[in-house]
């Protein structure tokens, strides 16, 4: 067999394996479980429910002792992680947020309070660890924030409803929501149609391993997601920027920063390779823009919708 034919039987090889791994929820009676792409059964419709499939991994509820409790199951069929917790969350990177803990009901859906929430590796599933936190965001290139006070948070149980080929809900079926872009404003419960509330707690930066990134003796009020690298951070009521060490590279001095709660956009957008990544405003109500190692790229400035162009500052460095 030439090189040509060896290559393209491996593609197709390839390509029939992906098909036969991928996890698709199907119903049978008032149970759920998984089939393949060619409509093979996976995994029998014994649960009471099964979210959507994450990097090749599915949640699965089943009930024990007339509770509902919720494991992994992997896109060979495995059980992965018994279903022995009250909620599991967020697949990243390979790590799953578990939770034990009550499981309550409102009008904007269920909501889990008062439990403690910890992570599993699914590649060592069964070496639960740091089972302690009130709240346990995202995992991103390895690190996640978690909340190590007690605090009135609502961590909301999400659920997408079944649909039809031309997207129309079919009765009142609902699967379990998951994604791997989970962002940590996602995670929490929103009420009254005012967004999610947030309270503030005490926020670290963790590692896999369950390491401390950032000052446990002087945490985080509240964190954002990372985006490119960095997150903002809020402590004794100022922002800042931390990157994904741990490292403070805006100090927390700032009455608001770029993507904080309350922020607004702006409507300056920097190119690249200006260096600048993000805005930073004082208690003057000025702003100027900073780049990843906190210098100062345009410095502080009044802000009504222009910015003035200085002889430091190349005007085709803006966009209106």
């Amino acid at each position: 067999m030439n090189k040509r034919l060896i290559i393209t039987a491996a593609v197709i090889m390839t390509a029939a394996t992906a098909a036969a791994q991928t996890l698709i929820p199907y119903q049978s009676g008032n149970r759920w479980g998984y089939k393949d792409a060619s409509g093979k059964v996976i995994v029998n419709a014994v649960y009471e429910a099964v979210s959507l499939p994450a990097d090749g991994y599915g949640l699965v509820a089943g009930n024990v002792d007339g509770s509902l409790k919720w494991g992994v199951v992997g896109q060979d069929g495995r059980t992965v992680i018994e279903p022995a917790y009250d909620y599991i969350d967020l697949y990243n990177e390979g790590m799953v947020a578990i939770y034990k803990g009550p499981v309550h009901n409102s009008e904007e859906g269920l909501y889990m309070s008062g439990g403690l929430w910890g992570y599993m590796d699914l590649g060592k599933p069964g070496e639960e660890f740091k089972l302690l936190f009130d709240a346990a965001g995202p995992f991103v290139d390895s690190v996640a924030w978690v909340n190590c006070v007690r605090t009135a948070s609502k961590r909301q149980r999400r659920t997408m409803p079944i649909v039809d080929k031309k997207g129309k809900p079919i009765g009142e079926n609902i699967i379990f929501g998951v994604s791997g872009t989970f962002s940590m404003e996602d995670m929490f419960l929103s009420e009254g149609g005012d967004g999610p509330v947030i309270p503030d707690g005490a926020w670290v930066l963790m590692d896999r391993s369950g390491n401390a990134l950032t000052d446990t003796d002087a945490p985080y009020q509240a964190v954002g997601e990372f985006k490119e690298g960095l997150a903002w951070v809020k402590r004794n009521g100022l922002y800042g920027f931390v990157n994904n060490r741990g490292t403070e590279v805006i100090p927390a001095v700032y009455v608001m920063v770029q993507d904080a709660p309350g922020s607004r956009p702006s409507s300056l957008l920097l190119h690249p390779e200006s260096g600048a990544v993000r805005w930073v405003m004082n208690d003057k109500g000025q702003m100027a823009w900073i780049d990843s190692e906190g210098h100062v790229v345009v410095d502080f400035t009044d802000f009504d919708g222009k910015v003035s162009v200085f002889d430091t500052v190349n005007e085709n460095m803006w966009d209106y």
